[in-house]
């Protein structure tokens, strides 16, 4: 019900539209205030990358249901391209007004703005923490070419032909470049970083044989892992994976710490009304607690996740400045 928006007019009109909110705060105290108008039409989503990857897949089912529940059209809008950056900042020049929407990865938000000279906005400030959508693991893989089947033969090969192994990545910076970087020096091995516009074309190169190495969704790997287009070697969370509950972690197979997962949340752009925030992050934890999107993000091998703007917004603070001292350390260069 929404008594918004010049549906009744004149004193009388009024008068009645109180007595009706008062009518339903008696009998259904759940809709004691009337529900915001928002959204009275289309809504972008924005996604930092190609179709048909995890990510893109993720943000299709979110938007479905989001959809479902406003009775508006929810449209994913494939901005990829910078390591996320390109979407990013679309996000942080777009009105503050909540129709404007991005899914982002952690890896745009909180490790690849330390790879680059200069800014075009600020993370931290210009793209607001709405909710948490959910999270996956990678698997790292190696292509059938490499003629490798463990982690070991494959750090062996490595330092055998140092730099002459490349790695495919979805962009300079992102979750998959720095886990690489922190594998390369754990490892002492040093290998040929090749990135790409997103995890679906890098995945692409390595199947055809043309990169040797790649971390990627489990479920995006799976198929491939199947039918030996892809060999696995390790999962790269902190725990093993129930679909391959006998594959060891990398941490497991003696780099102890380490830990290369993701999570998805959704942001929006600076100036959008902390109460519209609050409002839409309710509306999408209503989808991310519901069985459909669970059930849904289950089958690519994501977890769903519930979290308030508020928790979002100091976990990405957290991140932010842990990677800023981890990448330091590691002691990457920006492009």
């Amino acid at each position: 019900m929404n008594l918004s928006g010049g549906v009744f007019r004149g004193w009388r009109a009024c008068a009645a539209a109180l007595l009706a909110v008062a009518l339903v705060s008696v009998y259904s105290p759940s809709y004691a205030q009337s529900p915001s108008s928002f959204p009275e039409r289309t809504v972008r989503l924005l996604v930092q990358y190609p179709p048909a990857g995890s990510v893109d897949i993720a943000a299709r089912i979110l938007a479905k249901e989001l959809t479902d529940l406003w009775g508006k059209s929810v449209v994913v809008d494939n901005k990829p391209g910078a390591s996320g950056l390109i979407a990013n900042e679309t996000l942080a020049k777009a009105p503050g007004d909540g129709y404007t929407l991005l899914l982002s990865t952690n890896g745009p938000i909180v490790t690849v703005p330390f790879f680059q000279k200069e800014m075009r906005y600020d993370t931290l400030t210009d793209l607001v923490p709405v909710a948490m959508v959910g999270t996956f693991q990678y698997v790292l893989c190696a292509s059938s070419a490499l003629k490798v089947k463990t982690l070991s033969e494959f750090i062996a090969a490595a330092r055998a032909r140092p730099g002459r192994i490349d790695y495919a990545t979805n962009g300079i910076g992102g979750t998959h470049h720095l886990a690489w970087e922190q594998l390369q020096r754990e490892a002492g091995i040093v290998l040929n970083h090749i990135p790409f516009k997103g995890a679906a074309p890098a995945l692409q190169e390595v199947l055809a044989g043309r990169v040797s190495m790649i971390f990627t969704a489990v479920a995006t790997a799976f198929p491939y892992i199947k039918d030996g287009r892809l060999v696995v070697l390790a999962s790269g969370g902190r725990e093993r994976l129930p679909l391959m509950p006998d594959l060891a972690t990398v941490a497991e197979s003696g780099f102890p710490g380490f830990d290369v997962s993701t999570w998805l949340a959704v942001f929006t752009s600076r100036g959008t009304p902390p109460a519209l925030v609050e409002e839409i992050s309710k509306d999408i934890n209503k989808v991310t607690l519901s069985k459909s999107y669970k059930d849904a993000l289950a089958l690519r091998g994501t977890d769903a996740l519930t979290s308030t703007s508020k928790a979002l917004a100091e976990l990405v603070r957290t991140e932010y400045e842990r990677n800023r001292t981890l990448i330091k350390t590691l002691g990457i260069k920006v492009n």
